[in-house]
């Protein structure tokens, strides 16, 4: 919703990972002579943000949360960024992510509950799928580990120029959180109303062994190369109608929801003192997400 403001430029591109070089140094390891940038200097980066009307340009990516690396280059490049992180309950988004990876087919393990028993077989590099890319978005138990990467940012940056928003507060008024977020960002038309996002429905895989054959990193490679940058996003949206398919995540049973919210009870208490010292959330995580 966002990028539907006047004020605020995008790149088309999305998850660009111009800030986060230690995950791509790892990608580069995997991949090897298949893989290529979209984005490798900072000429190339703000070429991608060249709209003269907007007053802020954003870059959008989920990933940056986990980089180690992300914080200080995004400092260095702009001491007065504004960051805002998303969180989720645990449980609630490990399903999601593991869900996502299947359709990525960075996951083979269908089962949330045995892919996090392979959590550590994983960390010594076995059981991991060929066309996983980023073995830590494996290691679903570290994903969850919300304090230690917001701890990250706020090593670089005053806790004023961070805005953590709840998952949950989305769902519950998503344009009350709009303008909270206009208000952080600091855009002049706080009234502005943006056109209602596409929904974005949980969906599966479908034409595997084609969506295989296009994610293999030499083909990946030479379509990125024949491909004219600015096409790029229509191809995104092309490969979505083509390989998606709507449908529900797998269920998971309450005994196993209680189990896996057992685990992560440590963290989410964590999280919650830390940020409410910091300041930065006013409502009790523990008891909005039932830890």
């Amino acid at each position: 919703m966002l990028r539907a403001h006047p004020e605020i430029h995008t790149s088309e591109l999305k998850e660009i990972n111009f800030f986060n070089r230690d995950h791509i140094k790892i990608i580069r390891e995997r991949v090897g002579r298949h893989y290529t940038d979209l984005v490798s200097t900072e000429r190339e980066y703000e070429a991608l943000f060249t709209d003269p009307k907007a007053r802020f340009n954003g870059d959008f990516n989920p990933t940056y949360i986990y980089s180690l690396d992300a914080p200080g280059r995004i400092y260095d490049y702009n001491k007065n960024a504004r960051i805002i992180i998303s969180i989720r309950e645990p449980v609630s988004y490990l399903r999601s992510t593991h869900f996502q990876n299947l359709y990525n087919l960075a996951e083979d393990e269908e089962d949330l509950l045995r892919a996090l028993a392979l959590e550590e077989k994983r960390k010594s590099g076995e059981e991991i799928p060929e066309l996983c890319a980023l073995p830590f978005f494996l290691y679903y138990s570290e994903l969850i580990r919300y304090q230690k990467y917001i701890e990250n940012y706020l090593k670089h940056f005053p806790s004023n120029q961070i805005k953590i928003i709840l998952f949950d507060e989305i769902l519950d008024n998503k344009l009350a959180v709009y303008k909270d977020l206009l208000g952080f960002i600091g855009v002049q038309d706080i009234d502005f109303i943006p056109p209602e996002p596409d929904r974005n429905p949980s969906h599966a895989l479908r034409f595997q062994f084609l969506r295989k054959l296009v994610l293999h990193p030499g083909i990946k490679k030479t379509l990125m190369k024949v491909i004219p940058e600015k096409l790029m996003p229509l191809g995104v949206k092309i490969s979505h109608k083509l390989f998606k398919k709507e449908t529900q995540k797998p269920p998971l049973s309450q005994a196993a929801v209680e189990q896996l919210k057992s685990l992560f009870q440590p963290e989410v208490l964590l999280l919650d003192q830390y940020l409410a010292e910091k300041g930065l959330i006013t409502v009790d995580l523990a008891k909005l997400w039932g830890y």
